[in-house]
């Protein structure tokens, strides 16, 4: 899968040992709008996450799409749309956090389910929204100018620039 960005801060010493991750993300547009993650603070993130042991993508994408959205994914529309990679201090501990996203876009069936959240998404009031691509860029903009430059209110804003230029220019 082709990078299509990478986002190293160099704000950590390299003999720290490193947490390395492996998440998916989904682009599914319903209705012409982004399915989103809200949580109660106004972030906003594609659903996804991380990979489990013995996983592989695809499966890793249906169960995150399912778990934080409710909607089932229908396998033979996803399709990638390449990897994002982080590598920053991390937030909690004095390690780098060195992470890879792999972006795909896919459709789900029309029934919603039951979302499944952890307890700590619980805990931050998770919700699946519906934005268009420029309401989602907005809302990220002004998650960064109140609560300032986090990592992954970055990342998300470039990850939601890049889909508007790919939509732009397909």
């Amino acid at each position: 899968m082709e990078k299509i960005l990478i986002m190293d801060e160099k704000n950590y010493s390299p003999d720290l040992e490193e947490i390395c991750r492996v998440a998916v993300r989904g682009i599914i547009f319903i209705d012409g709008k982004l399915l989103m993650i809200e949580d109660r603070l106004g972030e906003i993130k594609l659903p996804g996450g991380g990979i489990d042991s013995g996983e592989d993508d695809y499966t890793a994408l249906v169960r995150e799409v399912k778990e934080e959205t409710g909607y089932d994914v229908i396998l033979e529309t996803i399709v990638p749309f390449g990897e994002i990679e982080e590598k920053r201090l991390s937030v909690h501990e004095p390690m780098i956090w060195h992470q890879t996203s792999r972006l795909y876009f896919c459709d789900v069936y029309p029934e919603k389910g039951i979302c499944n959240y952890t307890e700590n998404e619980s805990k931050y009031g998770f919700k699946q929204v519906l934005y268009t691509v420029d309401e989602a860029l907005d809302k990220n903009r002004i998650m960064l100018e109140k609560e300032g430059e986090q990592a992954w209110n970055r990342r998300e804003y470039k990850t939601l620039l890049l889909i508007k230029d790919y939509l732009l220019n397909k």
